[in-house]
C-alpha cells in the first residue's frame, strides 16, 4: 500500500580553500587551486513507513570511515532515524581530495613534513574528511528537516556519454586506454549503456525542485587534472540544468556501474575532437582543462533531462511504495594465484629499482611518487597471497521507491553486472550506483581473463565471482521488495 510522498533536499559546498592531495592517480598530485566548486547534494524522501536519504558527493569515492561517523552523528541528531538509510555515494571525479587514512597509495605520515615545506598551507586528508564528515551530516539532517509534501515522477532517456575504455588485442591482452591504431587491435573489451535514469521531485504546485540523474559514466572528462580542484563535468551539468528549469534546483548525480567506463572515446576520437575544436574553440583528450568535452557531455546530459520531463509530467505521483533493504554479503575474494604472485614480485623489483637510480629525486615529483604508490599497490596484493581472507564483507543498499528501485554498490563495479541487475529487475526502471563506501573495482570475468589495470588483483580485493553474487543479492532483494505486485 502506498502512502504520502514527502521530499527534502540540501546541498552544501565542500571545496577545500587550501592546498590538498587529489585522488585518483599514481603520482602525488596537489591542487593549489579551484577551477569549480565541489558540491554534495542530499535528497531525503519519506513515504511514512521507510525513509532514505540518499548523497552524492563530487569526490572520487566516499571513505566507509567518512560514512560511518557521518550515520553516527546523524543519529545523534536525529533520535529514532536508522542510521543505515543514510547512502553516500560520488560522482568518481579525479580531481577531489583524499579523506584520510593511511590504507591508500599515498601514506598521510609518509609525505607530510614534505608537503607542509612546499604548501605552508596544507590540508591534510584527515582534515578533509572531518570536513567531509560534517558537511555531509549537516545536509542530511537538513534533508530530513525540510521534507514537505511532494510530488515525484521516473523517467527516462538517452545520452552519449560513457566509452568502454579497454581495448582488446588478437593475443587476448587488455590494456585500459590501448593503442586501436596498431595491426594487433581486436575489440573494444565490453559494451555501452547510454541510457540516463532521471526521477524528478516537484512541490505541490508543479513547479520542479529537483532531479536525479544516473548515469554509466564517472565524472573524468578531466582526469589528468593535475594541480586544480574540479567537479568536472557535473558542474557544467548543473549550470546547465538550472538555467533550463530553474536557479533553485537540486541536482544529484548518480554513476551507475561504469568501472571499465569513461568519457574518453576510443574509436574514432580525433574526429570527436575536431568536432569540440569546431563547436567551442578546444578539444582533444589530453588537455588537462578538456572544457569542450565538459561542456559538450552537459549538453548531452541537459538534453536527455529535458526530452523527458515534459512526459514525466504527464504521469505525477503524490504517493508511493517505499521500501529500504540493507545488504550485508560475503563476496568471493580474488585469491593471487602463484603466477600472480610471481608477476606482483617482479614489478615490486622493477619500481624499487627505478627508485634506487632515481637517487636524490624530489620526493613530490610525479615519477618517484608513480613509483613508490606503484609498490604499495602490489605490496597490499602480496599481503593478500600471504594471507587471503575468507571472503571480502561489503554492504549494498536495495530501495523500492513506486515503480523503480535502487541498488548501490561500494565497488568501481563494471557494467555488466549493472546490467545483470537491470535485466533480471521486476521494476520499471533500476538506478544502479557505485561507490557506494570505499572502493576496488570489481570486473566482469572477461576483463579478467584480459588482465590490465582494473582487472588484475592489485586492483581489485573482489572476484568476479563476487561480482555475481552481489547481482544475486540484489535481484532476490528486488523480487522480495516487489513481490506484492
Amino acid at each position: 500500500m502506498s502512502s504520502s510522498v514527502r521530499i527534502g533536499w540540501a546541498s552544501r559546498d565542500i571545496t577545500p580553500r587550501r592546498a590538498v592531495m587529489l585522488r585518483g592517480q599514481f603520482n602525488v598530485r596537489v591542487a593549489t587551486r579551484v577551477r569549480d566548486p565541489l558540491t554534495l547534494t542530499a535528497l531525503a524522501v519519506d513515504c511514512d513507513g521507510d525513509a532514505a536519504i540518499l548523497v552524492s558527493v563530487d569526490a572520487c569515492g566516499v571513505e566507509d570511515r567518512v560514512l560511518e561517523a557521518s550515520r553516527c552523528a546523524l543519529a545523534e541528531r536525529i533520535p529514532g532515524i536508522d542510521p543505515r538509510k543514510l547512502i553516500a555515494f560520488s560522482t568518481h571525479t579525479h580531481t577531489g581530495p583524499y579523506q584520510g587514512g593511511d590504507d591508500c597509495w599515498h601514506p598521510e605520515a609518509e609525505y607530510l613534513e614534505a608537503l607542509r615545506a612546499r604548501y605552508p598551507d596544507y590540508m591534510t586528508p584527515t582534515e578533509y574528511g572531518e570536513l567531509l564528515t560534517a558537511a555531509l551530516t549537516d545536509a542530511a539532517c537538513e534533508a530530513w528537516e525540510r521534507r514537505r509534501a511532494s510530488k515525484i515522477g521516473w523517467g527516462c532517456s538517452w545520452a552519449v556519454l560513457g566509452e568502454n575504455r579497454r581495448v582488446r588485442y588478437f593475443d587476448d591482452r587488455a590494456v585500459m586506454y590501448g593503442k586501436t591504431d596498431t595491426p594487433d587491435f581486436s575489440h573494444i573489451e565490453g559494451h555501452v549503456d547510454h541510457g540516463v535514469n532521471l526521477l524528478f521531485t516537484y512541490d505541490p504546485d508543479g513547479a520542479p525542485t529537483g532531479v536525479v540523474v544516473n548515469v554509466a559514466c564517472p565524472s573524468q572528462a578531466s582526469e589528468g587534472g593535475q594541480n586544480y580542484i574540479s567537479a568536472d563535468f557535473w558542474h557544467d551539468a548543473r549550470q546547465e540544468l538550472r538555467r533550463r528549469l530553474g536557479p533553485g534546483l537540486f541536482v544529484l548525480p548518480q554513476c551507475s556501474a561504469a568501472g571499465d567506463q569513461s568519457p574518453h572515446r576510443q574509436i574514432q576520437a580525433r574526429a570527436e575532437e575536431r568536432m569540440l575544436r569546431l563547436k567551442y574553440g578546444a578539444g582533444g583528450r589530453d588537455l588537462a582543462d578538456n572544457s569542450a568535452l565538459r561542456l559538450d557531455l552537459a549538453r548531452r546530459i541537459a538534453d536527455a533531462v529535458s526530452d523527458a520531463e515534459p512526459a514525466v509530467r504527464k504521469d505525477l505521483h503524490e504517493s508511493a511504495v517505499l521500501r529500504h533493504m540493507p545488504l550485508t554479503l560475503e563476496l568471493e575474494h580474488w585469491n593471487v594465484t602463484d603466477d600472480e604472485f610471481r608477476t606482483l614480485q617482479r614489478q615490486i623489483a622493477e619500481a624499487s629499482a627505478h627508485l634506487e637510480a632515481m637517487g636524490d629525486a624530489d620526493v613530490l615529483g610525479a615519477n618517484y611518487t608513480s613509483l613508490k604508490a606503484h609498490i604499495v599497490w602490489c605490496r597490499q596484493a602480496v599481503d593478500r597471497y600471504n594471507n587471503p581472507p575468507a571472503h571480502v564483507p561489503a554492504a549494498a543498499n536495495v530501495l523500492r521507491l513506486g515503480d523503480i528501485a535502487f541498488v548501490s554498490a561500494p565497488f568501481e563495479y563494471y557494467l555488466d553486472f549493472g546490467d545483470r541487475i537491470k535485466g533480471r529487475s521486476p521494476a520499471l526502471q533500476t538506478f544502479i550506483i557505485q561507490l557506494a563506501g570505499t572502493a576496488s573495482y570489481l570486473p566482469t570475468e572477461r576483463a579478467a581473463a584480459g588482465c590490465s589495470y582494473g582487472a588484475v588483483p592489485a586492483s581489485c580485493l573482489v572476484s568476479p565471482a563476487g561480482g555475481q553474487t552481489l547481482v544475486e543479492g540484489a535481484v532476490a532483494s528486488l523480487t522480495e521488495l516487489f513481490k506484492e505486485d
